[in-house]
């Protein structure tokens, strides 16, 4: 289905002498191919339309839904390994 979004994965830090979280998001999307979209802000984005059109994010191609989501898995864990973000839970707000 175009536009439809597989994954969206969420990550957060509290940036030094910053009051707000900054969020990064990693989406899997299905357009013509599957797209790893990664991207950051001050607000998590839920809507599937928003994820799949947003302009600044970092747009990586696949073949296969499989690689894309092996890919975004990887930079999820490597960003955990940077240790510079957290897993977001929404039911635990990171404040």
């Amino acid at each position: 289905m175009r536009a439809e979004v597989h994954l969206n994965r969420v990550l957060y830090k509290i940036p030094p002498f910053a009051m707000k979280a900054l969020y990064r998001q990693i989406a899997v999307v299905e357009q013509e191919q599957f797209q790893v979209r990664i991207f950051e802000g001050r607000v998590v984005q839920t809507n599937p339309k928003f994820i799949a059109e947003r302009s600044n994010a970092e747009v990586r191609i696949h073949p296969t839904l499989k690689e894309a989501l092996d890919d975004a898995e990887s930079e999820f864990k490597q960003s955990i390994a940077s240790e510079q973000w957290e897993p977001w839970d929404p039911a635990l707000p990171p404040f």
